[in-house]
């Protein structure tokens, strides 16, 4: 009785901080501010700038105030009609900084977009030309482009440099150097904790280890993150970077690391209560760093997102979600860690294309502590991430795209999407199976996900894994074959990164291919399975 108690309690506890940081998101002052101005000029054409977000206010007034100085110079005759800057799109707006086509003349700008408007198509279309006439000796050149055709992107108003990107090597390889000693240390040490922290054999249906692993390499992790955030601390008069962003992420993402490490050790943190603690992690990242999904290109919930309680809730709801498909792949050697790679790769790519230094090196860091932790758990598994280190991982990840579609309207809300479809795709359908197909609660972990199929019907044939020895030759083998539907998913979205319907498409595409191959892997091993 009183253990249901004090777990009433946890649960009152943790709904109360949720809703409370949810609310503190809300009222959140803009951190991403876009430069706008309209105006008017001869022959009756109107002329519209957005340019690319600036994180702070007074940085947005400084540029949108030096444009509207040199438009006047450029053009007397021009009166300002709009002159602010805007702290969240719309829809319409944002296609403006996009490759979509457009119904009038639109011209390229070095950090953002010019559309032209006149009751008279040749006239809108005569300005654009010789706007761009007059830039072509300027450093500030504009690139027109005709109504309804595919236009160049708007390019963004900071680059990744070479000496940035140098820099953040040597932070990913700092990184990379702490998860592997850290991760060193606890194998080194693990008489000294295994009563805590080791994985149990056969303690699940889900289990497939042949002798006790420690299950804490989520503090390699931990550890990665810090030391190349301290790398970067070190250099920060000669290295731009958000540090204090950084850190606030670190800090976000603490409720579900400790939720997830006190289950590693104690092994009595119940789901829900580790449920509500991502979801804590991510009305925390709400709170100190704006991450607010603010569109997903579906009409009705577009609209519904632009009232922010909702927006901010969704996001909540979405980065809990992330956190724990995350936590459900992590079932064999290398598998969790490296489909992480796999799409940080491709959201560092990503935030290079668009000048996001923040996204960009902190993927990085990212991918060198799981580099330092992989040569511990793949392919000897050696060491497990556990929950803790699978639910920082999914949080991160979460973040990073919640964060990279926010502040670069360039991107699609789809890309992210892709990249994550696995881990949601196993997750949705995994819960469909369970409650509609076998008739017991989702939470209630089993040995039929599509990682532990492969090891048990494709890997070992009809042999079964029964043999501790099998367990331990071929439970490295599972990772290269799941990762092959990721690293996919993650080479179609860096190319198409911009193309919404292509984008969702892939969404579609992989749900159906996933569920085919499912059955097909069930109806030929065993007519007994869902």
């Amino acid at each position: 009785m009183l253990t249901t108690v004090n777990g009433r309690i946890g649960v009152f506890l943790l709904a109360a901080l949720l809703i409370l940081f949810s609310a503190l998101a809300v009222y959140r002052p803009p951190s991403n501010i876009y430069p706008y101005m309209i105006i008017e000029a001869p022959d009756n054409v109107s002329v519209t700038f957005l340019l690319h977000q600036r994180q702070r206010s007074v940085d947005c007034q400084a540029t949108i105030a030096k444009l509207a100085s040199a438009t006047l110079a450029s053009c007397p005759s021009c009166r300002i009609k709009t002159l602010q800057c805007l702290s969240e799109l719309t829809p319409s707006q944002q296609d403006l900084l996009s490759a979509n086509p457009l119904a009038t003349p639109s011209a390229r700008l070095p950090g953002g977009v010019a559309v032209y408007a006149s009751p008279t198509p040749a006239a809108a279309m005569g300005a654009c030309e010789e706007s761009q006439r007059l830039s072509a000796s300027s450093h500030a050149r504009m690139t027109c482009s005709p109504p309804n055709t595919q236009r160049l992107v708007a390019e963004p108003a900071r680059k990744i440099t070479a000496t940035q990107a140098l820099w953040t090597a040597l932070a990913l390889i700092a990184a990379g150097l702490a998860a592997w000693f850290t991760c060193w240390l606890i194998i080194r040490y693990e008489h000294l904790h295994a009563h805590l922290s080791h994985d149990p054999v056969a303690s699940g249906p889900q289990k497939y280890h042949s002798v006790p692993i420690p299950r804490i390499g989520g503090i390699g992790l931990v550890a990665g993150l810090l030391m190349g955030g301290g790398v970067l601390l070190a250099l920060e008069p000669q290295f731009k970077f958000d540090i204090a962003d950084f850190g606030y992420l670190l800090i976000a993402g603490t409720p579900a690391f400790v939720g997830g490490i006190a289950e590693d050790v104690t092994k009595k943190v119940a789901i829900s209560h580790r449920l509500l603690l991502t979801m804590l992690a991510g009305s925390l990242g709400a709170w100190l760093l704006g991450a607010i999904v603010d569109g997903l290109d579906i009409p009705g919930i577009d609209t519904a997102l632009l009232w922010l309680p909702f927006a901010v809730a969704f996001t909540v709801l979405a980065v809990g979600g992330i956190a724990n498909a995350i936590n459900i792949i992590d079932g064999y050697n290398g598998l969790a860690a490296g489909f992480a790679v796999i799409v940080l790769v491709a959201i560092a790519w990503v935030a290079m294309q668009v000048g996001d230094g923040f996204i960009f090196t902190t993927a990085l860091i990212l991918i060198g502590a799981l580099l330092g932790f992989l040569v511990w758990n793949w392919p000897k598994g050696r060491l497990f991430l556990g929950d803790g280190g699978a639910y920082l991982l999914g949080f991160v990840l979460a973040e990073l795209s919640v964060l990279l579609v926010a502040r670069n309207p360039l991107v699609s809300a789809w890309f992210p999407m892709v990249l994550v479809s696995y881990p949601v795709i196993e997750t949705l359908f995994s819960i469909f199976r369970r409650k509609f197909l076998r008739g017991y609660s989702p939470g209630q972990p089993d040995d039929l996900h599509m990682h532990h199929l492969i090891y048990k019907r494709v890997i070992h044939g009809h042999a079964g894994p029964n043999n501790p020895r099998y367990r331990a030759e071929h439970n490295s083998r599972v990772a290269p074959y799941v990762l092959c539907a990721p690293l996919a998913c993650a080479g179609f979205a860096m190319v198409f990164w911009q193309r919404t319907p292509m984008l969702m498409a892939a969404v579609g595409t992989g749900a159906l291919l996933y569920v085919y191959v499912y059955r097909r892997i069930t109806r030929f091993s065993s007519p007994t399975l869902p």
